[in-house]
C-alpha cells in the first residue's frame, strides 16, 4: 500500500522541497507556479492544489470510513 500524507505532511515536504532549491521562489519558478501561492499554502491561507501537488508527485485521493 502506497504511503499517504495528510494536508500537514504535505506543507512539510513542500517546505523541505524548497530548502533545497534554495527558496520557495526558486522552488516556484522551477515548477512554474507563483511564489505567492507557494507561500499562500506554507503559510496555510490555501490548500495545496493540482499544481503542487504533481510537482511533489503526489495526486490527491478521498477516503470514506463508515461508522
Amino acid at each position: 500500500m502506497p504511503k499517504t500524507y495528510n494536508e500537514q505532511d504535505v506543507r512539510i515536504l513542500l517546505s523541505m522541497e524548497c530548502k533545497k532549491a534554495g527558496s520557495q521562489k526558486a522552488w516556484a519558478e522551477l515548477h512554474d507556479l507563483g511564489p505567492t501561492y507557494v507561500n499562500d499554502v506554507l503559510l496555510q491561507r490555501r490548500v495545496p492544489g493540482k499544481a503542487i501537488l504533481a510537482a511533489l508527485g503526489l495526486r490527491k485521493i478521498v477516503n470514506y470510513v463508515k461508522d
